[in-house]
């Protein structure tokens, strides 16, 4: 009995504890949580919104880049990595920054394979365009497969003055990797969400081995299991500091 007491009062504690308000609250699993616009980035706004630490503790799944667009960022398992301009995939630090980010708690609420064949991107995207169940809600997508073939890019980093995105992803570095097995990551948007994120599909790729990723360019597609999200809840955080304007229209094409 005075055991149970005990524990009552202690749980009672931590309850009114004045320190249990600073405590971070813990993700909700049906929401997507962002940092900065890509407006802002189209419009060369590269420095940090967000550090690695905080991304990670509002999901386990996602993409975005880092400070200064540097490389591309592809978020898995909890762990976020980079895929540089030069190919090394490496996993970020905690005090890394992020200029935009989108990352979600990975819960499938869809799920189907494909076997055999050959699927290149856009009858990928045909694939998911028809296992979505909603047009208006944004989906996380994980695909777990073997790839005949995947084209990958990375881009940066700059210092300032920051180049527009569509400049930068001129100077692209492109690699081209065949007979591999790995995931893609990333999210299909609705069209109203343009100027928020980018809009249809973005996948960035990652390696089992860990060792090779990028922003996906093309693929050739044999064997996969396909996972999707539904996320109905948007959370976005606007960066710190006043972002520049683009000055005429663009649009990210993923």
């Amino acid at each position: 009995m005075k055991k149970l007491v005990l524990i009552s009062f202690f749980v009672l504690f931590i309850i009114t504890s004045p320190f249990a308000a600073f405590a971070d609250p813990a993700p909700d699993m049906e929401t997507l949580y962002q940092g900065s616009t890509i407006e802002a980035l189209l419009a060369g706004n590269y420095e940090g919104v967000a550090s690695v630490e905080k991304i990670k503790s509002q999901g386990d799944v996602g993409l975005g880049t880092f400070a200064g667009l540097d490389g591309e960022m592809i978020i898995l398992d909890g762990v976020v990595y980079k895929a540089a301009r030069t190919g090394k995939v490496t996993a970020e630090n905690d005090n890394v920054q992020s200029p935009f980010y989108a990352v979600t708690s990975f819960e499938a609420d869809i799920a189907d394979k494909i076997n055999g064949g050959a699927m290149d991107l856009a009858s990928l995207r045909t694939t998911l365009d028809g296992l979505r169940k909603r047009n208006d809600l944004p989906y996380a997508i994980v695909i777990k497969g073997k790839f005949q073939s995947i084209k990958v890019r990375s881009v940066g980093p700059y210092q300032k003055p920051f180049p527009l995105l569509s400049d930068a992803i001129k100077e692209q570095s492109v690699f081209d990797y065949h007979e591999i097995s790995g995931r893609l990551v990333g999210f299909w948007m609705p069209a109203y969400m343009g100027n928020t994120n980018a809009a249809g599909y973005h996948l960035h790729f990652l390696s089992d081995d860990c060792q090779k990723g990028g922003h996906v360019l093309d693929l050739t597609l044999s064997d996969a299991e396909i996972s999707m999200d539904e996320t109905p809840v948007f959370h976005m955080e606007f960066a710190p500091y006043p972002t520049k304007q683009l000055e005429k229209p663009d649009s990210y094409k993923s």
